[in-house]
C-alpha cells in the first residue's frame, strides 16, 4: 500500500458486486450459459460457491468452449439484473455514500451496464441509494467491448468538474482497476464483495489496485488515512 498524502475530491463506484449483490444473477446466468452449452454435470450453487472461492471463474466449462460461455453468461447475466425490480444493496454502502456526501465529495455510479441511466438511477432510488449520487453513468451498448469503462470515468471526472488524479474508483473485478489507471485516476480501490476474492485482488499480475478493501465499511476510514498520510 502506497501511504503518501492525497485528498481526493470525487469517488466513483462500479454497481454490480460493489454497491449491489451479484452473485445471485451470477449463479442464475452461469447456470442458464452452461445449460444451453450442454455442459455436465449441470451447476449447482454449491458448486458456484465453491468455484468462486478457488478463484475459479469457469466453473467446469471446458476450454473449447469458453469464449460462447462469455458470451452467452453475460447476455443472460444483462437480461437478468434488467429483470431485477429491486436490487439488493451490500452491508455499509448507504452509510458509506451518506458519509461522503455529508463529507462534500462528489459521488458516482458508472457501470458497464447498459441501457438508460434513468431507468437505473430510479432502481437505485428504491433502495435509498439515489440521493447520494450525483450521477449515474451505463453504458450504450451490450457488448465485451463495453465492459472496458475508461472512457466512462473520463467522462465522470469530465462532469463532476474534477482532474481524474483527484478522483478515486472503487470495484470488485481487476478490469475495474485496469480502466482507473486507464483513466488516470489518482486511485483504484477494490472491494472483495463481488466475483473476485481479496487473494485475487490483491495478488492479480496485470491490474492490482493500490488498496483493496473487505467491505464498503472501510473506504471512510481509508480515505481519511490518505489525508493524513498515515503509516503503515
Amino acid at each position: 500500500m502506497s501511504w503518501q498524502a492525497r485528498e481526493f475530491q470525487a469517488i466513483f463506484f462500479d454497481l454490480d458486486g460493489t454497491l449491489v449483490d451479484i452473485h445471485g444473477p451470477l449463479y442464475n446466468a452461469a447456470r442458464g450459459a452452461i445449460d444451453a452449452l450442454g455442459v455436465v454435470p449441470p451447476l449447482t450453487r454449491e458448486r458456484y460457491h465453491e468455484s468462486m472461492a478457488r478463484d475459479d471463474p469457469w466453473l467446469g466449462v471446458p476450454e473449447p468452449l469458453r469464449r460462447d460461455y462469455v458470451q452467452l453468461a453475460l447476455a443472460y447475466f444483462l437480461a437478468e439484473i434488467d429483470r431485477t425490480e429491486r436490487l439488493e444493496v451490500l452491508p455499509q454502502v448507504g452509510e458509506t455514500l451518506a458519509e461522503l456526501k455529508r463529507r462534500g465529495y462528489a459521488t458516482g455510479v458508472v457501470t458497464s451496464r447498459p441501457g438508460d441511466p434513468e431507468t437505473l438511477v430510479k432502481k437505485l432510488a428504491m433502495v435509498g441509494l439515489a440521493s447520494h449520487l450525483d450521477l449515474v453513468i451505463t453504458q450504450t451498448s451490450l457488448s465485451l467491448d463495453a465492459l472496458d469503462k475508461t472512457a466512462s470515468l473520463g467522462e465522470a471526472a469530465t462532469r463532476a468538474a474534477v482532474p481524474p488524479t483527484a478522483c478515486m474508483y472503487v470495484g470488485d473485478e481487476p478490469r475495474d482497476t485496469m480502466a482507473a489507471l486507464g483513466a488516470g485516476y489518482g486511485a483504484a480501490v477494490s472491494v472483495a464483495t463481488g466475483a473476485a476474492s481479496y487473494r485475487r485482488l490483491s495478488e492479480h499480475e496485470q491490474f492490482r489496485p493500490e488498496f483493496v478493501m473487505r467491505s464498503m465499511g472501510e473506504l471512510i476510514m481509508l480515505l481519511e488515512r490518505l489525508r493524513e498520510a498515515g503509516g503503515a
